[in-house]
């Protein structure tokens, strides 16, 4: 799957689990993924400890999943179950690995798990609004999500993915109204802000969009997408220097980003430079025959319209 800050679904889950055995392999390969040092982390599941704790196969999850390895992570996070089935930490670990993975039914299957063992959680029934959305059903979503925020109306993880949802069924106003109470929870999230500023160049409030677009920027000057909104909205206003800085940046940082390179070649054409202009049409022709067969991530393609 192709993803940004839907990445943010991940990085936003769970804390890493705590190296607190007295095993100095646990220790190490905790270091490893927090710093997400693939070669540590290889050299550290290379050499697995013996009689290794469910705590040092919790952390192999991680690192499997950070080596792209998800069949590997799911093995380590049975045997973390395996080994402390009560845990419910692992069992949403678990979970998420699952989600991640693309099996959202495995996925609810491992959160209604843990729903049982604590029905009172709000991050159980966000992380199964989460899975009903990877599935598309997005009643279901929009339910889990509700009652995750009756459970803790602090959630703006649970306020923005409601936005996400109503956007996507095309309730525009309704998603604004989500997306405002994720700003007022979190006002200097730059993907809440950039989400923002793409609704509200929908609903055609674009002074406004550019102002949420360029704080986000502001706020991450790494996220390619921002760069590319951003130019696409100076190009519309005919700030073409503008719209090319910020195009050129965004396919900088995400040379796969095809929608940039099709407004990059546009903005060169009027430029007039047309060597530059097909070079970049060429480029977005090639990536768009490569994105016929990988899925786009659903929490940001809105962004790349």
């Amino acid at each position: 799957m192709r993803t940004h800050a839907s990445l943010l679904c991940w990085a936003l889950a769970a804390p890493l689990f705590s190296a607190t055995g007295d095993s100095g392999q646990v220790q190490k390969l905790a270091r490893c993924v927090k710093q997400k040092d693939m070669a540590c982390i290889q050299a550290s599941l290379n050499t697995p400890a013996d009689s290794a704790p469910a705590e040092y196969y919790a952390l192999a999850a991680r690192g499997y999943l950070l080596l792209k390895r998800t069949p590997d992570a799911l093995k380590s996070i049975e045997r973390a179950i395996q080994l402390q089935p009560g845990n419910l930490d692992y069992v949403m670990e678990q979970g998420r690995i699952y989600q991640r993975s693309g099996d959202q039914v495995s996925a609810i299957r491992s959160f209604l798990t843990a729903a049982k063992a604590q029905p009172g959680s709000p991050a159980i029934f966000y992380e199964l609004g989460m899975s009903f959305f990877f599935a598309k059903e997005n009643e279901r979503a929009i339910r889990h999500f509700k009652h995750s925020l009756e459970l803790d109306p602090t959630n703006d993880r649970a306020e923005f993915m409601m936005g996400v949802v109503e956007i996507w069924g095309g309730h525009l106003e309704k998603g604004r109204i989500h997306f405002q109470n994720a700003l007022k929870l979190q006002p200097r999230n730059p993907h809440y802000l950039l989400h923002y500023g793409v609704l509200l160049a929908k609903l055609n409030e674009n002074d406004a969009a550019l102002a949420n677009m360029l704080e986000a920027r502001k706020l991450d000057p790494s996220n390619p997408l921002t760069h590319y909104q951003i130019g696409k909205r100076y190009r519309q206003a005919g700030k073409l220097a503008e719209a090319r800085r910020e195009l050129e940046t965004a396919v900088h940082l995400k040379p796969d980003l095809s929608p940039a390179f099709y407004q990059l070649g546009s903005t060169y054409r009027q430029l007039g430079d047309e060597p530059k202009a097909r070079a970049a049409f060429e480029k977005f022709q090639e990536l768009v025959h490569r994105e016929k067969t990988e899925p786009m991530d659903p929490i940001d393609a809105n962004l790349e319209e």
